[in-house]
C-alpha cells in the first residue's frame, strides 16, 4: 500500500482547517502519515521551527515509510518539499504553492496584521484568528534568506513526477506565477488558499483522480 506524507503550511497544525485530514479520509486506500513541523503549546499558541528543521522532519518521515511515498503539500509545505532528499518519492503534489518567501514578505505580513510584535533578533508574534498567537524565532527569519521557491519546484519536477496546483482566487498569495516550472503538471482550480467550501469537494474529486493515474 502507497503512503500520502502530508507537508503542512506556515504556522499551523497538520490538521488546520481540516483540509489535510479530509483528504486522508477520502482516500483510505493508503496510509497517510499527518504530523506537525511545529512545537505545539499547552495554550495552543505555536512556536514556528526554522526552514531546515522542518525540512529534517520530512525527510525522516519520508524515510520512515515502505513502498511508495506520495507527497502532498499546502502552501508553506510546498518549499519545504523542495528541501529534501526525493529519491524514493513517487509523486509530489503542491498545493498553492508561494512563489516568493523572504523576510520583507514575513514583516510585511506582520505589520498588517493588529497586535502582531516584531522582532526579528528575538521572538516576533502573529495573532490567529482563532485566538493563538503564532511565535516567529529569529532561527526562522534567517531561514528564510537561503530560499527561492521558484529554483526549488523546478528541483522537485526534475526528480519525480510532480503537479502544481494554483488557486486562481488565493486571497494570501494572489495569483501566482509557476510557468517557469518546466515539466511540472500545471492546474488552475476555482478555490482559495485553503481550498475551503465547495472547492474542498473539487481537490477531492482532483485529488482521488489525480492518484489513480499512478
Amino acid at each position: 500500500m502507497a503512503t500520502l506524507v502530508f507537508s503542512h503550511g506556515f504556522g499551523v497544525k497538520s490538521d488546520a482547517r481540516g483540509m489535510f485530514t479530509q483528504i486522508a479520509d477520502a482516500l483510505p486506500q493508503y496510509n497517510s502519515v499527518l504530523f506537525d513541523y511545529n512545537t505545539v503549546l499547552e495554550n495552543g499558541d505555536i512556536e514556528v521551527a526554522s526552514l531546515n528543521l522542518q525540512a529534517m522532519t520530512l525527510q525522516q518521515k519520508v524515510d520512515e515509510q515502505q513502498g511508495d511515498v506520495i507527497i502532498i503539500a499546502h502552501s508553506q509545505g510546498c518549499i519545504v518539499t523542495g528541501m529534501i532528499n526525493l529519491q524514493n518519492v513517487k509523486k509530489v503534489i503542491l498545493l498553492a504553492p508561494p512563489v516568493e518567501m523572504s523576510v520583507q514578505r514575513v514583516v510585511d505580513k506582520l505589520m498588517k496584521k493588529p497586535g502582531a510584535e516584531i522582532d526579528l533578533g528575538g521572538i516576533s508574534k502573529l495573532p490567529r484568528s482563532d485566538g493563538t498567537v503564532t511565535h516567529i524565532s529569529k532561527e526562522y527569519i534567517q531561514s528564510l534568506g537561503h530560499v527561492s521557491p521558484i529554483d526549488l519546484y523546478a528541483s522537485i519536477a526534475q526528480k519525480t513526477d510532480t503537479t502544481i496546483v494554483r488557486c486562481i482566487d488565493d486571497e494570501v498569495l494572489g495569483l501566482t506565477n509557476v510557468n517557469e516550472v518546466a515539466r511540472a503538471k500545471l492546474i488552475d482550480m476555482s478555490a482559495n488558499h485553503d481550498f475551503t467550501d465547495s472547492a474542498r469537494t473539487d481537490l477531492l474529486d482532483f485529488l482521488s483522480t489525480e492518484l489513480h493515474k499512478l
